[in-house]
Formats: C-alpha cells, sequence, structure tokens
C-alpha cells in the first residue's frame, strides 16, 4: 500500500510532493489513512481523487492534530503548519488534508481519526 501514496495522498494532496524524491517516506497522515484501510472503517473508493482546493486556508483540528501530528516525525523539522510561528498559507501535509475532507464529509469522525492515530490499534 505504501507506493499507491503517491497515486491518491502524495500527488494530488500534498505540496512537499516531489515525483522521484523520497517515495519511500510517508507522512503521518498517510499511515493514519493506511490503518483506517487496514481496519476496514475507510475503503480506497472513498478517497477523493481531484486534489487539493485552491485558496482553502486549513484550520487546525484537535482530533487531527492528535492523531496526525503529535505523533508525526516531520514536526519538529519540517512542519510549518504545526510551527509556533506558521508562515501565512502555511499547508499541512497532504494526509492531514485528505483526513481533514473526509472527515468534513462525514465519512469520518473524531473517534475514528483518534483510535487510528493511536499506534496499538
Amino acid at each position: 500500500m505504501k507506493n499507491e501514496f503517491k497515486d491518491y495522498i502524495c500527488r494530488p494532496f500534498c505540496m512537499f510532493f516531489r515525483e522521484g524524491e523520497k517515495e519511500d517516506f510517508a507522512c503521518q497522515g498517510a499511515d493514519v489513512i493506511e490503518r483506517l484501510v487496514k481496519q476496514g472503517r475507510l475503503h480506497p473508493e472513498q478517497l477523493p481523487r481531484y486534489g487539493k482546493i485552491p485558496g482553502k486556508r486549513w484550520q487546525h483540528d484537535p482530533a487531527l492534530d492528535a492523531a496526525v501530528c503529535q505523533p508525526c516525525p516531520f514536526k519538529a523539522q519540517d512542519c510549518d503548519f504545526q510551527s509556533e510561528s506558521p508562515p501565512p498559507r502555511a499547508e499541512p501535509c497532504g494526509g492531514y488534508i485528505l483526513l481533514t475532507l473526509l472527515k468534513e464529509r462525514g465519512i469520518l469522525s473524531a473517534h475514528d481519526l483518534l483510535k487510528a492515530g493511536s499506534s496499538d490499534s
């Protein structure tokens, strides 16, 4: 499934994705999505395929911050979205964006995110 991330998470949603670079690395959001799929809580056909929404300002969501950002290895050094002084228009990772869209559409709940964010789920 890791190889598919670039097709349904990274390429359409992530501003950090660069074709041919770090393709084996996945953000914590992608890991949460993978766990949700493995748990049967999310099916790949439920994932939107169109990509980012131009001009959308991404807001922090407590459930997503806990499930995705707190355990993320990229948070400390590479995440402007979670920094103390984020630059204007800072975007979260593609996994965070996709999970936000799924939550906004009622496909996932805060409980689903927190359960999937736990490494012992």
